[in-house]
């Protein structure tokens, strides 16, 4: 250990080291011819050091337990406060005042505004068509082909549906707010029909326009 720092750092090992020098002190003191006086220093301070630490050590055992206890009922006391207020929230008679003072969410009632720019920055809807006799069966949204999952963006009405045959000009076909969209066709139309949408917001603003899907009637 020459060299070395002999005393440990940590309180746990000091104690264990300490409580070794002192046993081991007055027989090799003796031995040496070490003063009695210094050797009497050194177990009276060892006194003090135990004293003192296994004081410290009870009160963090019992700080650890007193924090286990209280995060335990900041757990209990936070289920029982949500509990109670799930069955608050939806009460007709519970006031926005009432909120107030309990210091809860109040509901926000003001719809939010839609930017004019928000339809034009959505990706259009997605087409996807099934051909039947005499109907085209027009599947839009951001997944036609999962009815199941396919809920429109939030603040969107619905869309506008175009549509033209062969080498005609498009035509407006009509609008829906629910995918999908029947379209009756004539079958002594012959040649390919072609689809093409673009999202409505709740005032009626045009988004951009879906990538063309076409069905061919013969």
């Amino acid at each position: 250990m020459n060299g070395k720092k002999y005393i440990p750092t940590r309180d746990a090992e000091f104690n264990e080291w300490l409580n070794n020098f002192c046993d081991n002190l007055p027989a090799i003191a003796q031995l040496v011819g070490l003063p009695q006086n210094f050797v009497t220093d050194v177990i009276m301070a060892r006194v003090g050091w135990n004293t003192s630490y296994q004081a410290s050590q009870q009160i963090q055992l019992q700080a650890e337990s007193a924090v286990e206890t209280k995060n335990w009922c900041r757990d209990d006391a936070q289920e029982k406060v949500r509990t109670a207020v799930n069955l608050l929230q939806p009460n007709p008679q519970l006031l926005d005042s009432h909120r107030d003072l309990l210091s809860i969410t109040v509901r926000d009632t003001t719809p939010t505004p839609i930017s004019p720019e928000y339809v034009m920055e959505l990706e259009p809807p997605l087409l996807k068509l099934d051909l039947q006799s005499g109907q085209v069966t027009i599947h839009f949204g951001v997944n036609p082909g999962d009815e199941q999952k396919n809920a429109k963006p939030d603040g969107i009405q619905g869309v506008k549906i175009w549509y033209h045959v062969g080498e005609a000009e498009w035509q407006w076909l009509g609008y829906d707010t629910n995918s999908p969209y029947m379209h009756n066709i004539d079958l002594s139309t012959c040649g390919a029909l072609e689809y093409r949408a673009q999202w409505l917001d709740k005032k009626m603003r045009v988004g951009l326009f879906s990538m063309v899907a076409q069905a061919t009637v013969s």
